[in-house]
Protein backbone atom coordinates (compact mmCIF):
# COMPACT_ATOMS: atom_id res chain seq x y z
CA UNK A 1 0.00 0.00 0.00
CA UNK A 2 1.14 3.31 -0.92
CA UNK A 3 1.34 6.75 1.48
CA UNK A 4 -1.26 9.01 0.49
CA UNK A 5 -0.67 12.07 -2.17
CA UNK A 6 -0.23 15.49 -0.56
CA UNK A 7 -1.91 17.31 -3.66
CA UNK A 8 -4.91 14.59 -3.73
CA UNK A 9 -4.98 15.21 0.17
CA UNK A 10 -4.90 19.19 -0.02
CA UNK A 11 -7.85 18.53 -3.07
CA UNK A 12 -9.80 16.70 -0.53
CA UNK A 13 -9.38 18.75 2.55
CA UNK A 14 -10.44 21.98 0.47
CA UNK A 15 -13.59 20.26 -1.19
CA UNK A 16 -14.64 18.59 2.17
CA UNK A 17 -13.93 22.41 4.49
CA UNK A 18 -12.05 20.19 6.93
CA UNK A 19 -9.92 22.39 9.52
CA UNK A 20 -9.38 19.51 11.63
CA UNK A 21 -6.83 16.59 10.15
CA UNK A 22 -8.28 13.05 10.45
CA UNK A 23 -5.91 10.60 12.66
CA UNK A 24 -4.07 7.60 11.36
CA UNK A 25 -4.12 5.01 14.19
CA UNK A 26 -1.22 2.22 13.97
CA UNK A 27 0.75 -0.50 16.32
CA UNK A 28 4.66 -0.06 16.80
CA UNK A 29 7.29 -1.39 18.54
CA UNK A 30 8.92 1.93 19.02
CA UNK A 31 7.68 4.02 21.80
CA UNK A 32 6.77 7.23 20.22
CA UNK A 33 7.26 10.68 21.35
CA UNK A 34 3.70 12.07 22.41
CA UNK A 35 1.64 12.11 25.77
CA UNK A 36 -0.09 8.75 27.03
CA UNK A 37 -1.69 8.18 29.89
CA UNK A 38 -0.08 7.67 33.65
CA UNK A 39 -0.19 4.16 35.05
CA UNK A 40 -3.33 3.60 37.46
CA UNK A 41 -5.29 6.60 36.27
CA UNK A 42 -9.08 6.11 35.10
CA UNK A 43 -8.95 7.81 31.33
CA UNK A 44 -11.07 8.07 28.24
CA UNK A 45 -9.41 7.34 25.36
CA UNK A 46 -12.01 9.62 23.38
CA UNK A 47 -11.10 12.20 25.82
CA UNK A 48 -7.11 12.15 25.74
CA UNK A 49 -7.24 12.27 21.92
CA UNK A 50 -8.49 15.53 22.26
CA UNK A 51 -4.69 16.35 22.63
CA UNK A 52 -4.05 14.61 19.09
CA UNK A 53 -7.36 16.20 17.43
CA UNK A 54 -6.80 19.96 18.92
CA UNK A 55 -3.10 20.28 19.25
CA UNK A 56 -1.50 18.03 16.92
CA UNK A 57 0.12 16.02 19.36
CA UNK A 58 0.65 12.04 19.39
CA UNK A 59 -0.77 10.28 21.62
CA UNK A 60 -0.31 6.53 22.49
CA UNK A 61 -1.07 3.71 24.51
CA UNK A 62 0.07 0.37 25.45
CA UNK A 63 -0.83 -2.85 27.84
CA UNK A 64 -0.13 -0.68 31.11
CA UNK A 65 -0.70 2.72 30.22
CA UNK A 66 -4.67 2.75 28.77
CA UNK A 67 -6.10 4.71 30.80
CA UNK A 68 -9.59 2.59 30.48
CA UNK A 69 -9.62 -1.14 30.43
CA UNK A 70 -12.66 -1.38 27.82
CA UNK A 71 -10.26 1.21 25.45
CA UNK A 72 -7.09 -1.62 26.07
CA UNK A 73 -9.26 -4.38 25.20
CA UNK A 74 -10.60 -2.82 22.04
CA UNK A 75 -7.22 -1.54 21.11
CA UNK A 76 -6.24 -5.83 21.55
CA UNK A 77 -4.15 -5.13 25.05
CA UNK A 78 -6.71 -6.82 27.33
CA UNK A 79 -9.02 -10.06 26.86
CA UNK A 80 -11.83 -8.32 28.88
CA UNK A 81 -12.93 -4.91 29.02
CA UNK A 82 -13.80 -5.57 32.78
CA UNK A 83 -15.15 -7.84 35.34
CA UNK A 84 -19.40 -8.61 34.74
CA UNK A 85 -18.85 -6.44 31.60
CA UNK A 86 -22.50 -7.86 31.03
CA UNK A 87 -24.08 -6.43 33.73
CA UNK A 88 -22.40 -3.36 34.04
CA UNK A 89 -23.91 -2.59 30.26
CA UNK A 90 -27.43 -4.25 31.20
CA UNK A 91 -28.98 -4.13 34.44
CA UNK A 92 -26.19 -3.90 37.08
CA UNK A 93 -25.93 -6.28 40.57
CA UNK A 94 -28.27 -5.02 43.19
CA UNK A 95 -26.19 -3.33 45.81
CA UNK A 96 -22.98 -3.97 44.43
CA UNK A 97 -22.91 -2.29 40.37
CA UNK A 98 -25.21 0.50 38.57
CA UNK A 99 -25.85 -0.77 35.42
CA UNK A 100 -25.55 1.23 31.93
CA UNK A 101 -28.31 -0.21 30.58
CA UNK A 102 -27.83 0.03 27.28
CA UNK A 103 -27.90 -3.60 26.68
CA UNK A 104 -31.51 -4.84 27.83
CA UNK A 105 -30.71 -8.02 29.57
CA UNK A 106 -27.11 -9.66 30.62
CA UNK A 107 -27.76 -12.34 28.31
CA UNK A 108 -27.81 -9.88 24.86
CA UNK A 109 -24.89 -8.39 26.37
CA UNK A 110 -23.15 -11.67 26.74
CA UNK A 111 -24.02 -12.69 23.17
CA UNK A 112 -22.17 -9.24 22.03
CA UNK A 113 -19.09 -9.93 23.24
CA UNK A 114 -19.34 -13.76 21.82
CA UNK A 115 -19.32 -11.68 18.63
CA UNK A 116 -17.27 -8.68 19.47
CA UNK A 117 -13.88 -9.92 19.60
CA UNK A 118 -11.07 -7.32 19.02
CA UNK A 119 -7.70 -8.48 16.90
CA UNK A 120 -4.92 -8.95 19.76
CA UNK A 121 -2.48 -5.72 19.17
CA UNK A 122 0.01 -6.73 16.99
CA UNK A 123 2.88 -4.36 18.52
CA UNK A 124 3.49 -2.47 21.94
CA UNK A 125 2.08 0.23 21.00
CA UNK A 126 -0.96 1.59 19.40
CA UNK A 127 -0.45 5.30 18.04
CA UNK A 128 -3.08 8.37 16.69
CA UNK A 129 -1.63 11.06 15.16
CA UNK A 130 -2.99 13.65 12.57
CA UNK A 131 -2.67 11.83 9.04
CA UNK A 132 -1.22 15.24 7.69
CA UNK A 133 1.95 14.23 9.74
CA UNK A 134 2.83 10.59 8.36
CA UNK A 135 6.06 10.85 7.19
CA UNK A 136 8.16 8.04 5.07
CA UNK A 137 7.57 3.94 6.11
CA UNK A 138 4.98 4.49 8.31
CA UNK A 139 1.01 3.90 6.90
CA UNK A 140 -1.99 3.97 9.54
CA UNK A 141 -4.39 0.99 9.57
CA UNK A 142 -7.49 3.16 9.86
CA UNK A 143 -8.02 6.79 9.52
CA UNK A 144 -11.19 8.40 11.96
CA UNK A 145 -12.44 11.72 11.05
CA UNK A 146 -14.28 13.43 13.82
CA UNK A 147 -16.34 15.98 12.11
CA UNK A 148 -20.01 17.68 12.37
CA UNK A 149 -23.10 16.99 10.56
CA UNK A 150 -22.31 18.84 7.27
CA UNK A 151 -19.03 17.69 6.81
CA UNK A 152 -20.21 13.92 7.75
CA UNK A 153 -22.84 14.14 4.75
CA UNK A 154 -19.98 14.50 2.27
CA UNK A 155 -18.03 12.29 3.55
CA UNK A 156 -20.47 9.68 3.96
CA UNK A 157 -21.40 10.22 0.25
CA UNK A 158 -18.00 10.13 -1.17
CA UNK A 159 -17.54 6.66 0.76
CA UNK A 160 -20.11 5.67 -1.25
CA UNK A 161 -19.21 7.04 -4.57
CA UNK A 162 -15.50 6.27 -4.24
CA UNK A 163 -16.64 2.39 -3.59
CA UNK A 164 -19.68 2.17 -6.37
CA UNK A 165 -22.02 1.09 -3.51
CA UNK A 166 -24.63 2.08 -1.48
CA UNK A 167 -24.37 0.62 1.45
CA UNK A 168 -20.37 1.42 2.44
CA UNK A 169 -21.35 2.82 5.67
CA UNK A 170 -22.38 1.20 8.43
CA UNK A 171 -23.31 2.36 12.04
CA UNK A 172 -23.26 -0.74 14.67
CA UNK A 173 -23.87 -1.05 18.38
CA UNK A 174 -20.13 -0.09 20.42
CA UNK A 175 -17.98 2.11 21.97
CA UNK A 176 -16.77 4.78 20.89
CA UNK A 177 -13.43 3.31 20.72
CA UNK A 178 -14.80 0.34 19.18
CA UNK A 179 -16.30 2.15 16.68
CA UNK A 180 -12.93 4.20 15.63
CA UNK A 181 -10.74 1.20 16.00
CA UNK A 182 -12.04 -2.23 16.30
CA UNK A 183 -14.77 -2.51 13.88
CA UNK A 184 -12.67 -0.80 10.83
CA UNK A 185 -10.08 -3.27 11.91
CA UNK A 186 -12.19 -5.90 11.30
CA UNK A 187 -13.68 -4.12 8.17
CA UNK A 188 -9.98 -3.76 7.03
CA UNK A 189 -9.93 -7.98 6.60
CA UNK A 190 -12.78 -8.03 4.41
CA UNK A 191 -13.26 -8.28 0.81
CA UNK A 192 -15.57 -5.45 0.34
CA UNK A 193 -14.43 -3.09 3.66
CA UNK A 194 -16.77 -0.26 5.04
CA UNK A 195 -16.56 2.59 7.13
CA UNK A 196 -18.19 2.77 10.39
CA UNK A 197 -19.98 5.54 11.44
CA UNK A 198 -19.84 6.57 15.48
CA UNK A 199 -19.26 8.25 18.25
CA UNK A 200 -23.25 7.17 19.44
CA UNK A 201 -21.68 5.59 23.13
CA UNK A 202 -23.66 8.13 25.44
CA UNK A 203 -20.62 7.18 27.79
CA UNK A 204 -18.08 8.90 25.41
CA UNK A 205 -19.90 11.70 24.44
CA UNK A 206 -19.37 13.74 27.34
CA UNK A 207 -15.61 14.08 25.72
CA UNK A 208 -16.38 15.42 22.09
CA UNK A 209 -18.27 18.41 21.21
CA UNK A 210 -21.84 17.85 20.63
CA UNK A 211 -22.01 18.13 17.74
CA UNK A 212 -18.99 15.63 16.79
CA UNK A 213 -19.56 11.93 15.18
CA UNK A 214 -16.87 10.30 13.75
CA UNK A 215 -16.22 8.36 10.30
CA UNK A 216 -13.52 5.45 10.85
CA UNK A 217 -12.24 3.23 7.89
CA UNK A 218 -9.43 1.48 6.96
CA UNK A 219 -6.64 3.30 5.18
CA UNK A 220 -7.09 1.12 2.09
CA UNK A 221 -11.02 3.09 1.87
CA UNK A 222 -9.40 6.74 2.60
CA UNK A 223 -6.94 6.16 -0.45
CA UNK A 224 -10.03 5.55 -2.01
CA UNK A 225 -11.30 9.06 -1.22
CA UNK A 226 -8.39 11.30 -1.99
CA UNK A 227 -8.37 9.80 -5.35
CA UNK A 228 -12.22 10.49 -6.07
CA UNK A 229 -12.86 13.60 -5.59
CA UNK A 230 -12.62 15.21 -8.63
CA UNK A 231 -15.74 14.31 -11.03
CA UNK A 232 -17.99 13.78 -7.93
CA UNK A 233 -20.28 15.99 -6.51
CA UNK A 234 -18.05 17.78 -4.40
CA UNK A 235 -17.64 19.95 -7.86
CA UNK A 236 -21.28 20.43 -7.69
CA UNK A 237 -23.92 23.10 -7.19
CA UNK A 238 -25.97 20.99 -4.47
CA UNK A 239 -22.04 20.42 -2.34
CA UNK A 240 -21.38 24.15 -2.46
CA UNK A 241 -24.30 25.18 -1.13
CA UNK A 242 -23.78 22.87 1.83
CA UNK A 243 -19.82 24.24 1.65
CA UNK A 244 -20.57 27.98 2.39
CA UNK A 245 -22.36 26.95 5.76
CA UNK A 246 -19.21 25.65 6.78
CA UNK A 247 -17.15 27.53 9.64
CA UNK A 248 -13.96 28.46 7.94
Amino acid sequence: MKLYSEDLWRHFREALGLKESPLGIYYTNDEPEGITPKEGIHLCMIGLLQNARKKGKIVYFDKSYFGCPGGAYYMGFLESPRPNIEYFLSCGIPGEMEGERYIKTPERAREFFAKMIPRRAPATYCVFKPIDQFRGDIEPEVVVFFVTPDILSGLFTLTNYALERTDAVFSPFGSGCSAILTYPLNEATREQPKAVLGMFDVSARPMVEKDILTLAMPYSIFLKLLENVSGSFLETKSWKKVHQRIPK
